[in-house]
């Protein structure tokens, strides 16, 4: 059950993706070469983002950082026209539930907690591999990577505190 607190830390959810979403723009632009400097206040931003690991699967890190960030935001946003889509807040199903059930039937009990949830885990966990690479792989260390990563945890963490207020 949705209760102000949960309302709330979603919010707080929102507001943090959307500033993580700004820092790994800033991030992608440079990676992918379309902006030519990177302002830092120390000298590690442009060795970690001239490295080696600056891609995975081909894609650079500032790309999945930005994939990342819009989808925890997109879910967050999207949460209340979800449930209106999904006639959560109808005594009714919507008239598109008649044409297609099974796809209001899983819409419908898709839990929005549990997805962000499982994205913000996935986005900690891979800024946790990302950290670990900036320490011991290319020794020095990215401020606006470090905000992401701090950006990745506290939104975890109220993923983590929304999903239990709402259980309880």
């Amino acid at each position: 059950m949705t209760t102000l607190r949960t309302l709330r830390l979603r919010m707080a959810i929102g507001v943090l993706a959307l500033v993580g979403l700004l820092v790994a723009i800033y991030l992608a632009l440079f990676e992918t070469g379309l902006s030519g400097s990177l302002v830092c206040p120390n000298t590690g931003c442009a060795e970690v983002n001239q490295s080696a690991y600056v891609t995975m699967f081909v894609i650079p890190i500032g790309v999945l950082g930005v994939i990342g960030y819009s989808l925890i935001l997109a879910v967050t946003l999207g949460w209340t026209k979800w449930r209106q889509l999904v006639g959560a807040t109808n005594p009714r199903p919507p008239a598109w539930a008649q044409r297609v059930p099974w796809a209001y039937n899983i819409l419908s009990s898709i839990p929005v907690g549990l997805v962000l949830v499982g994205l913000s885990a996935f986005g900690f966990l891979f800024s946790l591999f990302l950290t670990y690479l900036e320490l011991f792989e290319i020794r020095a260390i990215c401020t606006w990577c470090a905000i992401s990563a701090g950006l990745m945890t506290a939104i975890f963490a109220l993923a983590l505190w929304a999903w239990f207020a709402e259980r309880g």
